[in-house]
């Protein structure tokens, strides 16, 4: 492609617009001739410092902010530009042949939810005749069909395989290219606060952007939770219709900080049925089936039923069905559509056990690793337990530390038994991990500590008693562990089948 072509849109200027670029990439070892490079800055590397390395290994056009960085590197005749991460998503987006054009965009943003959210827009979308693409922390598909994200699951630098929220440009538009080449109009995207502040998806103005709350978490990227919340508030620069939270304290500002755009506010306190642009009303917990509440809105009052446990699944719903009226769906297609969804991978997923496996307590597993999502869960569930509620939990390892006292607490606030254990240690020391969880653990209540995750699941197991619930906390869709050696299969919903069926067939 001609790089006249590939800057399009930027605030890059060049003489040579008919040079022929064959790849781009922003990681110097990555470089082949005929490349374009982008000299991005991360928190351990500044790419103006390998833009030599990068003209030694074929680069025949070098972008970045800083030419006197790259001239001590030996890279000469930089191309500048004010910002190299905007940039980047640029051109990759013109690279990689502007696939989101023509598509219904949908960004769904916050601390908890995304994922919950963008397979309910998903589903109502499928139910109404559209052909949808999704990228989220658990995948990336067009329609049923995966997508590949690249071997470090979105990421062009990173040395560890793992799926990212929001992948780098180079798979971002990679994906939304593939999903338009298989038919897919409408693309359906989590959007992470580091993608916002890195401006991964800057390239793309979404049609319309979805605020599901915001709780303390990547602290540690972001400092504060005003510079947490400015980054996901971003989004809203771009997006053409917002759809808000307005039960959250911070989602709630959104409308008054954008006066100039189309902010809808959901709610699921009643007294604000008059203030809001829809309310949930009359919500009832059916237990093990779901839930059910009252859509209420100028435009629309419908019963809504949705197997999806728990009143957080009520403001997923509710956002997801206010996004999909206001963008074109009937709303009693909206309505089926909610009624025969299946639950979320990973998001207080019922693990079924065979006949073979005998009977059990319930276990339920869900991605929660924040003080909030975790309470969200374990409240779901109290509504609907018998007998004891038993939560397994850890933290992750090279993440937010502030949380892990707060994750006891919580667990403790709802469970009648909580066993702490490990959680992607990454390559911190799992005890010390341990060690920060229980300076916010009752000792005097009952616990265990295992560390080994895959004893305190069999624990788990073996303590639990017929009218128990089991709640497996952190995980969700992950099916592997990472610790200090690598990335390794670990699928809790194989462990807890294995784990009951020893124990109700010892001899076996």
């Amino acid at each position: 492609m001609k790089l006249g072509e590939i800057l399009r849109g930027t605030d890059v200027r060049t003489d040579t617009p008919e040079l022929e670029i064959s790849g781009i990439t922003s990681d110097s070892r990555r470089v082949r001739p005929g490349f374009l490079f982008l000299c991005l800055r991360g928190g351990r590397h500044d790419g103006h410092f390998h833009a030599g390395q990068a003209k030694e290994n074929g680069a025949v056009c070098v972008i970045g902010e800083t030419p006197a960085l790259a001239r001590a590197d030996g890279a000469e005749n930089m191309l500048i530009t004010a910002s190299a991460r905007v940039t980047e998503s640029v051109v990759w987006y013109n690279f990689t042949g502007r696939p989101t054009d023509g598509m219904t965009k949908i960004a769904v943003t916050g601390t908890a939810g995304k994922t919950s959210v963008v397979f309910t827009m998903r589903h109502i979308f499928r139910s109404a005749g559209h052909h949808v693409g999704v990228i989220t922390t658990i995948s990336a598909l067009a329609g049923n069909d995966p997508v590949p994200l690249g071997e470090c699951g979105g990421s062009s630098v990173s040395d560890l395989a793992g799926a990212m929220t929001t992948p780098d440009p180079e798979y971002f538009f990679g994906a939304a290219a593939e999903m338009k080449a298989r038919g897919c109009d409408t693309l359906i995207y989590e959007a992470s606060s580091q993608s916002l502040l890195l401006h991964k998806t800057d390239a793309v103005r979404p049609d319309a952007a979805i605020f599901t709350n915001l709780s303390p978490e990547h602290l540690d990227c972001h400092g504060t939770m005003e510079e947490y919340f400015a980054a996901k508030a971003r989004l809203m620069k771009s997006a053409k219709l917002g759809i808000t939270n307005a039960d959250d304290p911070y989602m709630s500002r959104l409308p008054e900080m954008f006066p100039g755009k189309n902010v809808l506010t959901c709610s699921c306190a009643p007294a604000r049925i008059a203030d809001t642009d829809v309310c949930a009303i009359r919500i009832a917990s059916r237990g093990a089936d779901g839930m059910e509440y009252v859509y209420f809105s100028d435009e629309a009052v419908f019963r809504i039923r949705t197997p999806l446990i728990g009143r957080h699944s009520v403001v997923n719903t509710m956002q997801a069905a206010l996004c999909a009226i206001r963008l074109g769906a009937d709303p009693m297609t909206v309505k089926e559509a909610l009624a025969d969804m299946s639950g979320v991978d990973g998001r207080l997923c019922r693990v079924r056990f065979p006949k073979d496996c005998g009977s059990s307590a319930d276990v339920f597993i869900d991605y929660a690793h924040t003080p909030d999502s975790l309470a969200a869960a374990l409240a779901a569930l109290t509504e609907i337990k018998r007998e004891r509620l038993i939560v397994l939990f850890g933290c992750g390892g090279d993440r937010d530390r502030t949380k892990r006292p707060k994750m006891a607490e919580t667990a403790q606030k709802y469970a009648d038994f909580v066993i702490v254990t490990g959680d992607n240690p990454r390559t911190e020391d799992p005890m010390r991990i341990l060690d920060e969880i229980m300076q916010g653990l009752d000792r005097t209540k009952p616990h265990a500590v295992i560390p080994d995750r895959r004893d305190a699941i069999r624990f788990a197991v073996n303590e639990a008693r017929e009218g128990d619930l089991i709640l497996l906390a952190g995980k969700g869709h992950e099916k592997y562990e990472i610790n200090a050696d690598g990335k390794h299969p670990f699928d809790e919903e194989r462990i807890v089948l294995e784990a009951v069926r020893e124990k109700n067939n010892p001899q076996s």
